[in-house]
């Protein structure tokens, strides 16, 4: 498998939205499985196709292949880019929350877009994939502790995938995209106060398919995907 190629100059968010244009497109939907508190990834089939009719589950664990890990690691980009996308539409941010919010987005877009170029037609996209993430956006404070638990739930599922991954490009490409999702959990970390601070560990705890998967129902967001 060939590394992840940078997403293409031209594709910018569409204004109405702000999302990028799908670089790829096939009906999919996600299975997800269900226990407690925290936002993260899933597992997909690894047949290297996406479904052949709407309602199809795609998700298949444990991840065997370098397949499974990109379509695991696109839907947790699609999620938080929904996330992001809505917050900065809201109208509840400002100051340098909603820059911090908007650059955010512009970065999850950009992890959209390489991971599903390099899927190709086993891509899924934002059609495949719906969310209702509920009282986030009630206020700053709310979107801040959502999102600094999504971020931090994403951190541990690259940390916990990497290592599955065969091809040494590939995983030099989820390296750096892990290292991303890092920072942006200590920003939010900041701005929301939290206890400990910015970056209250010396060491990062990886989280299992398994246990990210679990963790993604329970919060009720995935109203599409199921």
């Amino acid at each position: 498998m060939t590394a992840i190629p940078e997403p293409p100059a031209s594709g910018q968010p569409d204004p109405a939205t702000g999302r990028r244009p799908l670089l790829a497109s096939r009906r999919s939907f996600l299975t997800l499985a269900g226990s407690a508190t925290a936002l993260a990834a899933l597992g997909c089939s690894d047949d290297g196709t996406g479904p052949s009719m709407p309602g199809e589950a795609v998700v298949s664990l444990p991840l065997r292949t370098d397949m499974d890990v990109l379509k695991y690691a696109l839907f947790l980009e699609l999620l938080e880019e929904d996330y992001y996308v809505k917050a900065v539409q809201s109208g509840v941010l400002s100051g340098a929350v909603l820059t911090l919010a908007t650059s955010v987005r512009d970065h999850e877009s950009a992890h959209v877009d390489a991971l599903q170029s390099a899927l190709g037609s086993a891509a899924f996209g934002s059609d495949d994939v719906a969310f209702d993430f509920g009282n986030a956006y009630a206020n700053q404070a709310n979107f801040l502790a959502t999102a600094t638990v999504l971020e931090q739930t994403g951190v541990g599922a690259y940390l916990g995938a990497i290592g599955l991954i065969q091809s040494k490009a590939l995983r030099t490409t989820a390296g750096s995209i892990f290292t991303i999702e890092a920072r942006h959990t200590a920003a939010f970390r900041a701005y929301a106060n939290a206890g400990g601070g910015p970056v209250p560990n010396a060491f990062e705890s990886p989280m299992t398919p398994e246990a990210t998967v679990n963790a993604v129902v329970a919060t009720g967001f995935v109203t599409r995907g199921l």
